[in-house]
């Protein structure tokens, strides 16, 4: 029933960025987009919505995570930006002897992002994870720690890279397996016109607690184009796990993500 339904969900959203013709202007504001999107640092106030099928555990189960993650950019005097990201997940496990579901811990990250010269995009934040996901979801405590961003922007493709790292200081888990993690996303997009991209953006860690690291291969193709007048970005991707903890994670994870552009009613705070 999952298989089918992230099935049914893919098709139907890349059919409808396909097919979306639109007039000029739309193809225009459609083109803009993509290209915005693609960076890290957008000035564009999204809605990312995340439908990912892990598939091929230890235990042969497999798992649907939905993800609800805003980008919320809050523009300052001078060109400066303040990001914030925030990210709700709902997983449902479909296991041998287990078909719990939950809200995992919000997490999110917080950056500031200066005017750089015409093609650099820089950030420096930070990230944390809130101990609010659901019994047998929640790693049970409050965990923060740095992160930044560097990469380059051209009109043919953006690229970079965005590491951080993630500890535990207080909560209840601490004592059964701290969090101590330190993460890299390696992202790569090139712009084939028309709205659509092609890309990777594999998130690479190593978790220090269990002295294991993860590194997936990871692929991506998403079409942007204008629905009613607003920007709208379809994208399916997909994870293979080269090295992985096989206790906690799949063979494969495919993933279709929607995203629209919206107006970011609280963008005004910082002027």
């Amino acid at each position: 029933m999952k298989k089918n339904l992230i099935c049914a969900l893919v098709l139907s959203g890349l059919a409808t960025g396909a097919m979306a013709a639109g007039n000029a202007e739309d193809k225009a504001l459609a083109e803009k987009a993509a290209k915005e999107l693609a960076n890290p640092n957008t000035a564009y106030a999204s809605l990312n919505l995340k439908l990912q099928y892990n598939d091929n555990y230890e235990n042969g189960g497999s798992n649907f995570t939905t993800v609800f993650q805003p980008t919320l950019p809050f523009p300052m005097e001078g060109g400066d930006k303040i990001i914030f990201r925030p990210a709700v997940s709902y997983v449902d496990n479909d296991f041998p002897g287990n078909d719990e579901s939950g809200f995992s811990d919000i997490s999110f990250d917080l950056a500031y992002a200066p005017k750089t010269e015409p093609g650099t995009i820089a950030a420096v934040g930070m990230i944390a994870s809130l101990p609010t996901g659901s019994d047998g979801f929640s790693a049970d405590q409050f965990a923060i720690g740095p992160e930044f961003l560097v990469g380059k922007v051209s009109a043919e493709r953006v690229l970079g890279a965005f590491p951080n790292h993630l500890v535990g200081v207080s909560g209840s888990g601490i004592d059964e397996s701290r969090i101590n993690k330190t993460s890299a996303q390696l992202f790569w997009v090139e712009m084939l016109g028309g709205g659509w991209t092609v890309g990777s953006a594999p998130t690479l860690s190593y978790d220090w607690t269990n002295d294991q690291a993860e590194i997936p291969i990871n692929v991506s193709v998403t079409k942007t184009t204008v629905i009613a007048g607003r920007p709208w970005k379809f994208g399916l991707e997909a994870n293979y796990y080269i090295e992985k903890d096989e206790k906690t994670r799949p063979d494969f994870m495919i993933g279709f993500n929607i995203t629209p552009v919206v107006e970011n009613k609280l963008a005004n705070l910082f002027n």
